[in-house]
């Protein structure tokens, strides 16, 4: 199976630059549609770190997030694979990586996986979501919230009953 159409520049942006960033939206033949989440691809290979994926913002907003979230894992090898809580990442604002629970690699990873099938790249091995806090300053996760959180997910725990 060959790489799809869609996908080739990205491994061509891969195989160029080391990683590349992808825009997943929801209408990919509207250019204006909704962006649904950003995801990197090659992170793992270029800095041995996990791909990171961010839901929710705009793409210029969520480019420049994952930019300065991976310059900083990379300088600082922070990842541990435990939450990971940094301060200024773009507009002064807080965000909280955490690792994408397996139960969702195939879903969110799909691009990460069809590129390194096709390319024949090593197995994807994890993933890092990127939160942001919500308008009233708050996580998902913090009981105090009252964002509803829409356009952010929890990758980071199972959605199975009973699973953790």
């Amino acid at each position: 199976m060959a790489l799809s159409p869609e996908l080739q520049p990205i491994a061509a942006r891969v195989d160029r630059d080391g990683w590349a960033m992808v825009s997943v939206q929801k209408d990919p033949a509207d250019p204006e549609s909704r962006l649904l989440f950003t995801v990197t691809v090659g992170m793992q290979e270029k800095f041995g770190l996990p791909e990171l994926v961010l839901f929710g913002l705009n793409r210029t907003m969520a480019e420049g997030m994952i930019h300065n979230v991976a310059a900083r894992l990379v300088k600082e090898k922070s990842w541990t694979d435990q939450p990971l809580r940094m301060d200024g990442v773009l507009e002064g604002e807080e965000v909280e990586l955490r690792p994408v629970h397996d139960e969702h690699l195939g879903e969110v990873g799909a691009i990460n996986i069809m590129i390194r099938r096709e390319t024949g790249r090593p197995p994807l091995e994890g993933m890092i979501q990127v939160f942001w806090a919500g308008d009233d300053g708050r996580f998902p996760w913090d009981p105090e919230s009252t964002d509803t959180f829409r356009d952010q997910p929890r990758l980071d725990m199972s959605w199975e009953k009973g699973k953790g």
